[in-house]
C-alpha cells in the first residue's frame, strides 16, 4: 500500500515538471498590429497605426524583425552630350538621313511641371523605317520621310507627369545637290491650247525617287516669286522642277528644297507671228518675223508647191491655193496661213473689202454709189474685172448667183463645212451662200459672202491648226460652219 502512494506522487511530480519544461523550449511569434507592403515604385506603403513585427524565442525574449529602407529612385538629370532639346509645345524635328544623336526635354520649357519628381523618359517612333529611336532618347534617322515621336514623363508613382508628340522631318543629304541651271526661258503662244507654258531644271546629285511628288508623298518644297504680277506654278517629278507661266515678264525664284535655297531666274516672253495671214498674188513674197525671239528660227510650209519659204521666213508664192507658214522655237510653234490667188482675184478681193468699209448698207440703193447689199457688192467687185455672174448692169440675187455657179458646176462639195476649213480647201475669192429660207429661191438662198483667205489662230489639243476663215464684210471667224454652200470662183 504504502510503495503504491509513493508511485502515484512520482507520476504526478513527473506531470508538472513536463508542464513546466515544455514552454521553455517552444518558439512563439507574435504579429504586429499593422502590416506594411511595398508598391511597384519600390516605396514603402504602410498604415501609419501598423507596428513591425517581433520574433520571440525562447526563455521570452522578443527580437523585432528588421524592416527594409525603400530606395529613393532619383530623378531623370539633363543630358549635357544631348543634341536635340524637346519644346513643351509644337516642334518640327528636322534630321538628316544617317545622322545619329540623343533627345533630351528643355528644362526651361518644362518648367512647370515638378522635374524632381520626374524619374523616367520613355521615347517612342510610329515609324521606325523613317525614325528609330531608343526608349531613353538615342535616335538614327534611317531614310527621307516624315514620322510622330511620343516622349512621356513618368514620376515617382509611376504616373503620367506629361505626354508630348513631335513630328519627325528626315531630310535627304543635301549638301551635293545642285540645279542643272540657274535661269530658264519661257516662250508662250497667245490663244494655243496646247502651249508649252513651262520650262525643266534637271536636280543633280540626289535620287530621283526622292525628288518626285508622285514617288514620294513627303516632298518638302517651295517656291516664292519676287514678281507678284506673274503666277509662277512648280511641280517636282522625276528629278526635275518643272516651272510653268502664261505671264509675260521676269522674276526671281527662290526654290526652297529640303529646306537648301536655290535662285532661279525666269523670263517669260510672248512669242507672235508677224502675221496671221497673208494673201498673195503670182509670185509675190512676204517677209514673215517672229516677234518676241531674236534667235534661230525653224520655218516650214506645209504646202510648198502653193508656197515656199526659206530660212530666214522670206514667203515666196507659187499657185493658187493655200498653206501653212510655221516657225518653231524651241518646241513652241507659231502660225500664218498664206493664201495664193491670181492677180484678178487679189484687185477683186481688195475692191470688195473697200466698197464694204467706204459704203453704207441698202438694198433700195445697192447698185448707187455710196451703197450695197451683199449679193452687188460681189457683182460689182467681179464685174469690175469681167465677171458678170451671165447678167449685166444690174447684180442679182445671192441666189441667182449661187444658181449660174451651181449651173456650171462650180459649188464645193461638202459646203461651207468644218472639214473643208481645216483642210484649207476655201480660196481667196470664193462665196459662201447662207441657205435654208422659205423664199421660193435656189436652195432657200439669203445671202452671201465672199471669202479672202483664213486667219492662223493657234494650235488645239490634238497639235491641229485653228483656222479662222476670213470675209471681206465680216470679222473673221464671223460664221457657224454648216449654215450654205461654196462657190468655187
Amino acid at each position: 500500500m504504502k510503495n503504491k502512494k509513493w508511485t502515484a506522487w512520482y507520476i504526478l511530480t513527473a506531470i508538472c515538471i513536463c508542464m513546466v519544461l515544455e514552454p521553455m523550449g517552444q518558439i512563439n511569434t507574435a504579429s504586429a498590429a499593422g502590416e506594411g507592403t511595398y508598391s511597384e515604385s519600390g516605396f514603402w506603403d504602410s498604415d501609419t497605426s501598423a507596428t513591425p513585427s517581433a520574433t520571440a524565442t525562447g526563455g521570452g525574449i522578443t527580437t523585432p524583425t528588421p524592416v527594409p529602407t525603400p530606395t529613393k529612385r532619383p530623378a531623370v538629370t539633363a543630358k549635357p552630350k544631348a543634341d536635340i532639346s524637346l519644346k513643351n509645345e509644337f516642334q518640327n524635328v528636322v534630321l538628316t538621313v544617317g545622322t545619329t544623336g540623343e533627345f533630351d526635354i528643355d528644362r526651361v520649357s518644362f518648367a512647370s511641371y515638378p522635374l524632381e519628381d520626374l524619374v523616367e523618359l520613355h521615347y517612342s517612333s510610329n515609324d521606325s523605317s523613317v525614325l528609330q529611336v531608343t526608349a531613353n532618347g538615342g535616335y538614327h534617322a534611317m531614310k527621307v520621310g516624315e514620322t510622330v515621336m511620343t516622349v512621356t514623363g513618368i514620376d515617382r508613382d509611376g504616373n503620367t507627369m506629361f505626354y508630348c508628340t513631335y513630328t519627325v522631318s528626315v531630310y535627304p543629304d543635301m549638301s551635293k545637290v545642285t540645279l542643272a541651271k540657274q535661269a530658264v526661258q519661257i516662250y508662250i503662244v497667245k490663244n494655243s491650247y496646247n502651249s508649252t507654258n513651262s520650262a525643266q531644271i534637271a536636280i543633280q546629285g540626289g535620287d530621283s525617287q526622292i525628288f518626285d511628288s508622285d514617288r514620294n508623298e513627303n516632298l518638302i518644297y517651295e517656291v516664292i516669286s519676287s514678281n507678284k504680277k506673274m503666277y509662277v506654278s512648280t511641280e517636282i517629278t522625276n528629278g526635275k522642277i518643272v516651272i510653268t507661266c502664261s505671264d509675260a515678264g521676269s522674276t526671281t525664284l527662290t526654290l526652297k528644297l529640303y529646306g537648301k535655297e536655290y535662285k532661279i531666274q525666269l523670263k517669260v516672253s510672248v512669242l507672235e507671228m508677224s502675221a496671221g495671214s497673208a494673201l498673195l498674188a503670182g509670185h509675190q513674197t512676204k517677209q514673215l518675223r517672229v516677234k518676241g525671239y531674236q534667235g534661230s528660227v525653224v520655218w516650214k510650209s506645209s504646202r510648198p508647191k502653193v508656197a515656199s519659204v526659206s530660212k530666214n521666213g522670206k514667203v515666196r508664192a507659187k499657185k493658187t491655193g493655200n498653206t501653212i507658214i510655221t516657225a518653231k522655237v524651241g518646241n513652241v510653234r507659231v502660225g500664218c496661213v498664206v493664201s495664193v490667188t491670181t492677180a484678178t482675184k487679189k484687185k477683186v478681193i481688195r475692191r470688195a473689202q473697200k466698197m464694204a468699209s467706204t459704203s453704207q448698207y441698202s438694198q433700195p440703193k445697192r447698185m448707187l454709189k455710196g451703197y450695197y447689199d451683199c449679193s452687188s457688192l460681189v457683182w460689182r467687185a467681179y464685174a469690175k474685172y469681167g465677171y458678170r455672174f451671165g447678167v449685166t448692169g444690174y447684180a442679182p440675187t445671192a441666189a441667182g448667183e449661187a444658181q449660174y455657179l451651181a449651173n456650171r458646176n462650180k459649188l464645193l462639195k461638202g459646203g461651207f463645212s468644218q472639214k473643208n476649213a481645216q483642210t484649207l480647201k476655201f480660196k481667196a475669192g470664193d462665196l459662201m451662200f447662207k441657205t435654208g429660207a422659205s423664199n421660193g429661191r435656189y436652195k432657200g438662198i439669203y445671202h452671201v459672202e465672199m471669202i479672202i483667205g483664213y486667219e492662223f489662230y493657234g494650235w488645239d489639243q490634238n497639235n491641229k491648226p485653228v483656222l479662222l476663215v476670213k470675209w471681206a464684210n465680216r470679222p473673221d471667224g464671223y460664221y457657224g460652219y454648216g449654215i450654205g454652200i461654196v462657190g468655187k470662183m
